[in-house]
């Protein structure tokens, strides 16, 4: 796959890594877990699902970006390294910020992150990640 970016070009808030045809799913991924979006796709792929990969670079998101998805997709997964909550406290983060976007819109929602870092292990991040089911196998599962 080619960079996302350039350094003579501008980078933008949101960068498409994976862009098949007829895609009706699409990952959005912000930070460090952004590679395992990519490898889950290309998976999703050798299986005959389309899926786009969005990694998300950077803060405010473009205008409209948002708007655009429900029109797009049928079926939306968020990563992030970061906290997203839980039926109980509510979903946060870039999780939440897509759900708020897409309520009512009939897209349905998959969300992988933090959900409760009190009960986390604290070895490495990627057994963290690994606690949340936030590897190219749960984020495959979520987008089949």
């Amino acid at each position: 796959h080619l960079p996302l970016w350039y350094p003579a070009e501008a980078l933008t808030s949101a960068t498409a890594s994976r862009d098949p045809p007829g895609a009706t799913t699409a990952v959005l991924a912000v930070g460090a877990p952004c590679y395992l979006a990519g490898a889950a796709a290309d998976k999703a792929a050798a299986q005959g699902a389309a899926v786009d990969v969005h990694v998300i670079n950077g803060f405010p998101l473009e205008d409209g970006f948002l708007d655009g998805l429900a029109a797009r997709y049928q079926r939306i997964v968020t990563i992030e390294d970061g906290l997203i909550g839980d039926p109980q406290s509510g979903t946060r983060g870039f999780a939440g910020l897509v759900a708020t976007a897409l309520a009512g819109t009939g897209v349905r929602l998959s969300h992988l992150g933090i959900s409760d870092p009190r009960i986390a292990p604290s070895e490495h991040y990627v057994k963290v990640w690994e606690h949340f089911g936030m590897t190219e196998q749960g984020l495959l599962e979520a987008l089949l």
